[in-house]
Parts: structure tokens; sequence; C-alpha cells
């Protein structure tokens, strides 16, 4: 009966220990994983101050939605008048310009054309690299000209 005892009670004790020592070791070995896996790093687009002026009659607001060196930038353009009507050939009348007295043509218009409540995308030709600043100048709106600048 002794042995019985015995082995019963080794049983117990081995089943006591799997059953405590088992999950520290896993969280001991979930901490080490986690703690010797490199981190990614999480690379976020810079967001830009939309900026806006009075031109004329017209309320004009441009806000860079990508600007990055190598690609070519997108810019919201936002018009408001109740006046003047917005029908403009923005690729003719809107330039960028860099810190490093590069002009970049604009390529494509993707909004609207007329009327007093214009909005779209002003796309340009892409950056050169190592910029400290963007210019944006708007001529002939209402018969005004302004510009924008960015420090990137």
């Amino acid at each position: 009966m002794n042995t019985r005892i015995f082995f019963l009670l080794v049983l117990i004790i081995g089943g006591l220990s799997v059953f405590l020592f088992t999950p520290k070791q896993k969280q001991e070995l979930v901490a080490k994983e986690i703690t010797n896996k490199k981190t990614p790093t999480i690379q976020t687009a810079k967001t830009f101050t939309p900026q806006n002026k009075t031109m004329g009659a017209v309320e004009v607001s441009i806000t860079p939605l990508s600007v990055t060196p190598g690609d070519k930038p997108v810019f919201q353009l936002g018009l408001n008048t109740h006046s003047a009507n917005l029908d403009y050939d923005f690729t003719k009348i809107v330039t960028l310009r860099d810190d490093q007295d590069n002009l970049y043509k604009a390529l494509s218009w993707k909004g609207g054309k007329g009327g007093h409540h214009l909005s779209g995308e002003l796309i340009f030709e892409p950056l050169q690299s190592e910029l400290q600043t963007i210019t944006i100048k708007i001529k002939r709106i209402d018969n005004q000209s302004a510009e924008f600048t960015w420090i990137l």
C-alpha cells in the first residue's frame, strides 16, 4: 500500500508542477519573443496645414495632400465666390517652385470647371530631392496673384 500512496503522491506533485510552472514558462517565452523582435518603423505622412487667401472676390484654399521628393505632388485646391465665374485652366495659371529655384508645371487638374464653388486636385511634375520649402503661385484669379509656401 505504501507503493500506491507513494505513486499517487508522485502523480499529484508532478501534475501540480506541470500546472503551476507551465503557464509561467509560456509567459516568459512570449515576453522574450516580443522583446527580441524588432519593432517595425512606421512612417507617417507629414500633414500640412491648409492655407487660405482672398484673391479679389475669390476665397482660395490650398492643402498639400502628397509631397514626397521623387513623386508627383498633389494639392487640394478649393475656390469660393459669389460674384466671379471660376472658369480657369489651373494647369496654366498655377506653378510650383522649390527653395532650389526649380519650377514645376501643373500636369493635371482633377476637379470641376466654372461656377461659384469649385474644388479638386492639382498634380505637378515630380519633385527634386532634399527640398526645404515649396511655393505655389496662382496668377490671374480675379486679376490677382498669390503665393502659398510650406516648409517640408
